[in-house]
């Protein structure tokens, strides 16, 4: 009967598992916010100007659950050991993730085309008004990894 060995991750494994899983969620929800934004592939006008706060709304609100998703595994996952590896890499992972998430949205909106855009209309093509909300995944991830090093760091003790 074979053996079977249960090894540790080593820290690279780690630190790149942290970096790719938040990085490879941005095209998966770019192609999310592509299909149901207003403007997108399924749903409204993208020549109407008022449709193109509920497109960033509906990337706001991708974002910040993907953000909660990461939050949820840096807070669980919390140890003492290997912390600022380990979540700065996601934090890092959640920006890429961010921007990945908009170029892809805004790729599949050039490459298949909105529903119903008029190019004399500026902004019409499916894209992001509001380009700071390419923040909001990543700063939501910084903030609970920084009060997580405020409320439960202690200083390294002297021999």
């Amino acid at each position: 009967m074979p053996e079977i060995t249960l090894t540790m991750p080593t820290q690279a494994s780690t630190v790149a598992r942290w970096f790719l899983c938040p990085a490879v969620g941005g095209p998966l929800l770019g192609i999310a916010w592509w299909l149901a934004a207003p403007g997108g592939r399924l749903q409204g006008n993208g020549s109407d100007y008022q449709t193109w706060l509920g497109r960033d709304l509906v990337f706001v609100g991708l974002a910040a659950v993907a953000a909660l998703v990461v939050v949820g595994f840096v807070v669980r996952s919390h140890s003492r050991t290997d912390f600022a590896p380990r979540h700065l890499s996601a934090l890092l992972g959640s920006g890429v993730g961010s921007v990945l998430m908009w170029l892809t949205g805004v790729g599949l909106g050039q490459l298949f085309g909105s529903s119903r855009t008029d190019p004399g209309v500026d902004g019409s093509a499916f894209g992001l008004q509001a380009l700071s909300a390419l923040a909001l995944w990543p700063g939501i991830v910084a903030v609970v990894i920084l009060g997580l090093m405020t409320v439960l760091w202690s200083p390294p003790t002297r021999p």
